[in-house]
């Protein structure tokens, strides 16, 4: 017991944690003030969750700070082009819905198409979240490769739209815990799309220890 209660024990290494989630979701909130810098925030919030959380490197405000300067210029284009799609994907499936309503065979097949239309949009746009966050190039490349990774591990989507969907539940059926729901999410979300990544990037130098590559 003695152990489990000193300062570098499991009790204060967990509250740790807890406390340094609850102060990424701050500033994550606090960063899409501005709706859109939606992307800039999350992208910084995934980055400074996996390398401060996952990985216990750096300090999280100064992490945080930091991707959410390198992310801002890309950050908010994309958030624009989102969101505009997500707008019209809406407006689709608001349309098409109707449609299936009245239960013409017409009608079924374009709320089906929607259907699969909107989950491949949920899809890549998680995907857009830790990949935005880890690469550096340019606009239309980081588009580019969204769309390879999220092709190839198309099916790894699908737990992982599961994971935001569980969290935005869990903030429904509790709104206090909006406070921890979003660097948690994001912590899970790491376990899925940390390895498809790794794929994409530079061979690792020898024993460079770069928590990128999932080294502590």
């Amino acid at each position: 017991m003695k152990g489990f209660f000193s300062v570098e024990g499991a009790f204060f290494t967990v509250t740790g944690k807890i406390c340094d989630m609850v102060v990424i979701t701050v500033l994550w909130a606090v960063g899409c003030i501005p709706v859109i810098t939606f992307f800039t925030s999350t992208a910084s919030m995934y980055h400074t969750t996996v390398k401060c959380i996952r990985y216990d490197r750096g300090k999280v405000f100064e992490e945080f700070k930091d991707a959410y300067k390198k992310n801002l210029k890309q950050g908010i284009p994309l958030g624009i082009l989102y969101g505009a799609a997500g707008g019209v994907i809406a407006a689709g499936d608001h349309y098409v819905l109707g449609m299936a309503a009245s239960g013409t065979g017409a009608g079924v097949f374009q709320a089906a198409v929607m259907l699969l239309v909107s989950v491949l949009y949920a899809e890549n746009l998680i995907w857009m979240i830790p990949v935005f966050s880890r690469f550096c190039d340019s606009f239309g490349n980081i588009l580019r490769l969204n769309y390879v990774i999220s092709s190839r591990y198309i099916l790894r989507g699908v737990p992982m739209m599961l994971i935001i969907a569980a969290g935005a539940l869990l903030i429904w059926i509790s709104i206090p815990l909006v406070i921890i729901v979003p660097s948690l999410s994001a912590l899970a979300l790491s376990y899925l799309s940390e390895p498809g990544m790794h794929k994409y990037m530079p061979a690792e130098p020898e024993n460079s220890g770069d928590w990128r590559y999932g080294r502590r």
